[in-house]
């Protein structure tokens, strides 16, 4: 009878052993997913090299810049005499800040962009391509991997340069190797600067949907179009000083109404991937007009799977965490039960001790023969 009683608390014990086990198991493998899934937050970050021009042009400077673009709506697009005159309102507002450019630099670094279509005639056919017209220092914002040549810039003194991505270099020449060879777009003769390869992350992959296209400058753009109306600036990018929250978003916003402001950098930040989170569910609906050149599409993707990859990680730690919460308060409760009965039993063994010591040499000065305190 003994025997069995013994035995079955032994199973008692030993299924309640397994059942630890089994929770503890449990938790270190959601506490494993939790880390895949921080880890796929800080991947999404790292994934697109337009998002870090930021940190590129602050270098060592100890002034703090944030990295911003500007989209605007269609039919609502800028000209090159609005970004000029922006950019003196931005002076302006900069040396009313006490923001001083060093020597021979600059406080900001921008860059506008706009398409259209043009046909391209090559050396070994034609196509019909996107053409994008840039300005300031777009390759700067977008640094697209060379194949050959060079980039087309700003300081060039004519702006019959065109950059070619691969695609385009393939169906108009049948290679990549360019440089200086002629083309004609739209009827007007251009030279090839340069072949770039567009990149290579997967959510540029599914962002560009292009079969080909080539980059040329804004002013080029403008004439083959005919009116800055039909060749508007719908991008505008620029890296700028920020000392303060929402500084430089707010000049972008005061200047570019009617625009969206996106702030690029902290764009993968745990306060604005809970605020994508929040807001989540009508992430897709657009009411402002904008269209999205692709880097910004890509950007969307990336920061949406970088969204979902947060949730994840806050759901697969929910259990360790209320784990962790349960295993406190337990220790917490035990350790105040433990020194509240502790505590006085070695308060008064400690009192018992004293008197008996006390005692002993009350007996020990009395067997001596001595005279006793109380004798005096």
């Amino acid at each position: 009878m003994g025997g069995g009683k013994r035995q079955a608390a032994a199973d008692r014990l030993k299924r309640l052993g397994l059942r630890r086990l089994l929770f503890a198991g449990l938790n270190l493998v959601l506490l494993l997913a939790m880390g895949a899934a921080l880890l796929g937050v800080r991947a999404m970050g790292g994934t697109l090299s337009t998002l870090s021009a930021g940190e590129r042009f602050q270098g060592e400077n100890e002034l703090r810049f944030s990295q911003l673009a500007c989209f605007m709506p269609v039919g609502q697009g800028k000209t090159a005499e609005d970004i000029l005159k922006f950019r003196i309102a931005l002076d302006a507002s900069l040396t009313e800040q006490s923001l001083e450019a060093p020597e021979n630099g600059s406080l900001y670094l921008d860059a506008y962009s706009g398409s259209t279509s043009v046909s391209a005639v090559g050396g070994n056919g034609s196509a019909s391509l996107t053409a994008t017209g840039v300005g300031g220092d777009f390759f700067y914002f977008h640094p697209l991997q060379l194949r050959s040549g060079s980039y087309i810039s700003q300081e060039d003194l004519m702006d019959d340069l065109v950059v070619l991505d691969e695609e385009a270099a393939w169906r108009l020449f049948g290679g990549t190797e360019l440089t200086g060879m002629s083309l004609t777009i739209n009827g007007e003769p251009f030279l090839v600067a340069g072949v770039v390869s567009r990149e290579a992350d997967f959510a540029t992959k599914r962002a560009y949907t292009g079969e080909g296209g080539l980059f040329m400058s804004y002013s080029a753009m403008v004439r083959l179009t005919g009116e800055e109306d039909t060749a508007a600036i719908d991008c505008y990018e620029i890296v700028m000083p920020n000392p303060i929250r929402n500084f430089a978003k707010g000049i972008l916003e005061d200047n570019f109404s009617g625009g969206e402001v996106v702030e690029n950098t902290g764009r993968f930040g745990l306060e604005r991937l809970m605020e994508l989170l929040r807001s989540f569910a009508g992430r897709s609906m657009r009411t402002n007009g904008v269209i999205y050149p692709y880097w910004e599409n890509a950007a969307r993707l990336t920061e949406d799977y970088a969204a979902i990859f947060l949730f994840a990680a806050l759901l697969t730690g929910f259990v360790p965490a209320c784990c962790a919460v349960v295993l406190t308060v337990r220790t917490v409760i035990r350790t105040y039960r433990f020194l509240k009965k502790r505590v006085p039993e070695k308060v008064d063994a400690a009192v018992e001790k004293r008197r008996e010591e006390r005692l002993e040499k009350v007996y020990a000065q009395k067997n001596a023969g001595e005279e006793q305190p109380w004798q005096s």
